[in-house]
């Protein structure tokens, strides 16, 4: 059995930021993957941080290097150019509904028309489920994307993904806002409780961080967070 590819999961922004120093570490941080044969776990947006660091890393390393995770109801927000495709497909498809004529069942060999709205019903029935279950795949520029119910079945997914990955996988958080804070102490929490036992940095750019690394060494000293192992701290 072949050993499965480090792969990192990489937390962080859908947005740039207003300095350039976040881009360009995102950038870094995909070339230094790619020297190192690391894969990518990540958010799967388009936008941001999260495109960036994708889109460096599929041109070094290809599209089976990347594979992002993104809730369907994200979508639109952070991958707004695969949203507008789509509502602009489902808009064809409306129009050429609008288009048929009103016994077009039953022309057709259809009992009725209701029949024919209910044959209809079932096709749509058939697309794939946008859960964690029944993944649907892309491909881009951004790598693979699999589309999920929910932002906890992403995190989830992600952290399987780390999880089950070869030796050095891991877990980094670029610069981000709630969202990336929330990825970041998921896992944390689930390092704690033993859910997996792979490392988790930050990657401090500008001291974007500071702030939240001095509250862990407080937490730490008050004793409300522990330490890991021989004098290890949770980051």
């Amino acid at each position: 059995m072949s050993t499965p590819p480090t792969r990192i999961a990489v937390f962080c922004g859908s947005a740039p930021g207003p300095s350039k120093t976040h881009t360009d570490a995102a950038r870094a941080l995909a070339e230094s993957f790619h020297q190192h044969s690391i894969h990518l776990a990540y958010g799967g947006g388009t936008s941001g941080l999260m495109g960036e660091v994708a889109r460096t890393l599929v041109k070094l390393s290809g599209k089976d290097a990347v594979m992002g995770v993104i809730p369907s109801s994200h979508i639109g927000v952070e991958r707004p150019a695969d949203d507008k495709d789509e509502r602009k497909e489902k808009g064809k498809e409306k129009d050429k509904v609008k288009k048929l004529p009103r016994n077009w069942a039953r022309r057709m060999g259809l009992a009725s028309s209701s029949s024919g709205a209910r044959a209809n019903k079932g096709m749509k029935g058939d697309k794939v489920k946008r859960d964690e279950k029944a993944k649907l795949l892309l491909d881009s520029e951004y790598g693979r994307v699999t589309i999920v119910s929910d932002l906890q079945a992403r995190k989830k997914l992600m952290m399987e993904l780390v999880r089950d990955g070869g030796p050095g996988s891991g877990f980094v958080a670029l610069s981000g806002g709630i969202g990336t804070v929330d990825e970041l102490f998921e896992v944390v929490s689930w390092s704690q409780m033993g859910v997996h036992a792979r490392g988790i940095c930050v990657l401090n750019v500008g001291g974007f961080w500071d702030g939240i690394l001095a509250w862990i060494e407080r937490a730490i000293e008050e004793k409300f967070v522990r330490e890991r192992g021989e004098g290890r701290k949770v980051l």
